[in-house]
């Protein structure tokens, strides 16, 4: 699907998006909310990187969509600890809990088409490695000219899978403030921690939607209320992440996957060598070119099977989660009614 060029927005509006939310209240967190609140918050400090030129790679993104199931699984034992049953939610919480997972879902799909994607670009360097392995002048034109489409096919800015990403993101971001809640603590200690699973989704998902972008697109950039116990460790978090991002990208390197870019790397090194003749290049280090570039291609494909893999769990959470809440309300119908919501 093509989409007109322009400028993308930010995310966010520049100034803090926050300033109606509950922070003005006087409502104490529970025992239970903090103990949620403080898993996130180390959850954020996990997914700080040790060393920025480890910014982003396979593992941190595997890493990073774990540790939102993990706070998907938080969200749910909170509502059982919080003894909120359903049939005291307001039909609002309700209907904002089934449209922030079925954006969750639409991301997946939109993403895991791209990832789908990415393993042609593996499929094409596969069959320019095989091509080198001949002598024969055709078969090295075939190999330059699958090297040059790796690069153009993984250029290409119009990717309208990754810009579908985009648009769920900010979809996610129209539901960040936060709904009116009456005097029920315990609604607020559920309305809060749903705010934070949401920073924690929407700040990851635009990660993953960097790391396959060899130009630049817009990133989350929250200012999250020092209320929040995970708020210092998130806000260090995309401090770091952004940072070396936004420095990918203004230095022209190929893409913020780290992957990705040690296979562009190796591309770089045969590519003129297949036009221009080896020259001072011996025989032994051109093959160490490419065993390099197949090196590094084969890793390439394991870290995509094992996104993919995370991202199916991921998806499953998140389906067993609308399952469950969709089963309670045949058992006890939310307050209000139950009015008819996207499925």
């Amino acid at each position: 699907m093509s989409r007109s060029e322009g400028p993308h927005r930010p995310f966010l509006p520049i100034g803090n998006p926050f300033k109606m939310m509950m922070h003005k209240s006087s409502h104490q967190p529970s025992t239970v909310l903090t103990a949620y609140e403080k898993n996130l918050a180390e959850r954020f400090r996990q997914l700080k990187p040790n060393n920025a030129n480890d910014v982003i790679t396979f593992s941190w993104m595997k890493s990073a969509l774990g540790s939102i199931c993990e706070t998907l699984h938080d969200v749910r034992k909170l509502i059982v600890d919080l003894e909120l049953p359903i049939c005291s939610w307001d039909i609002k919480w309700v209907d904002m809990y089934l449209e922030n997972s079925l954006n969750l879902l639409d991301f997946c799909s939109a993403y895991g088409t791209d990832i789908v994607r990415q393993r042609f670009g593996y499929v094409m360097l596969k069959c320019a490695l095989r091509d080198l392995e001949s002598d024969h002048p055709q078969k090295l034109m075939q190999a330059s000219s699958s090297l040059h489409e790796w690069r153009q096919y993984q250029s290409r800015y119009d990717n309208s899978k990754l810009q579908d990403c985009c648009d769920i993101i900010c979809k996610l971001e129209a539901t960040l403030n936060l709904p009116k809640i009456k005097n029920i603590p315990k609604a607020k200690d559920l309305v809060r921690a749903m705010y934070g699973l949401k920073v924690q989704t929407m700040f990851i998902f635009s990660t993953c939607v960097a790391a396959f972008s060899t130009s630049p697109r817009p990133l989350v950039e929250l200012q999250v209320p020092k209320l929040y116990l995970w708020q210092e460790s998130f806000t260090d978090l995309q401090t770091v992440i952004n940072g070396e991002i936004k420095i990918i990208y203004a230095t022209a390197k190929f893409s913020p996957l780290k992957e990705l870019r040690i296979i562009d790397q190796n591309v770089k090194k045969l590519y003129p060598l297949l036009h221009e003749g080896l020259g001072e290049v011996t025989q032994e280090v051109f093959d160490g070119y490419c065993s390099n570039l197949m090196e590094s291609n084969e890793k390439f494909l394991s870290g995509l099977d094992e996104l993919k893999s995370e991202m199916d769990h991921f998806f499953k959470v998140v389906v067993d989660g609308r399952m469950a809440l969709l089963d309670n309300f045949q058992q006890q119908p939310p307050r209000c009614g139950i009015q008819q919501v996207r499925m």
